[in-house]
């Protein structure tokens, strides 16, 4: 039993070694989180939400010295119906109808759901082929 209380010991104070603060360079926090509870993402119905429920650090600015951190919900981009452009060519030609085709049947954000009703199906195709020419 005092080998092991000795091997922990010996691997803590290795640790302990092992562990340095950042040195040099500056501080780059461009997309991080870190809180507790909730889920990570939600979806239901043509919601989704990406975020964690009771985040302390949503309402108000922390700040200290000469840093600042404003904490939130994370947003995601709401669907925006085309005219059948799925890949945002400008065009709508093969390429787009080829892209409803390869995902037809897909449900969820897809950007050959040109219609945003959350699934890629014939209403889409129909969009696609009613378009197709336009803006070539």
């Amino acid at each position: 039993m005092s080998k092991l209380l000795q091997l922990m010991a010996i691997a803590a104070v290795a640790l302990m070694i092992c562990a340095n603060a950042q040195s040099g360079g500056g501080y780059d926090l461009t997309w991080w989180t870190l809180d507790s509870g909730g889920v990570t993402f939600a979806t239901g119905g043509s919601f989704d939400l990406g975020g964690t429920v009771g985040q302390p650090d949503a309402s108000n600015a922390l700040t200290g010295g000469a840093f600042s951190l404003t904490g939130g919900f994370w947003l995601m981009p709401a669907c925006i119906a085309t005219n059948g452009d799925v890949d945002g060519s400008g065009c709508v030609d093969d390429a787009d109808l080829l892209g409803v085709l390869f995902n037809f049947g897909a449900t969820g954000a897809n950007p050959a759901d040109v219609n945003c009703d959350r699934q890629v199906d014939d209403a889409d195709l129909l969009i696609v082929l009613f378009n197709f020419g336009s803006g070539c």
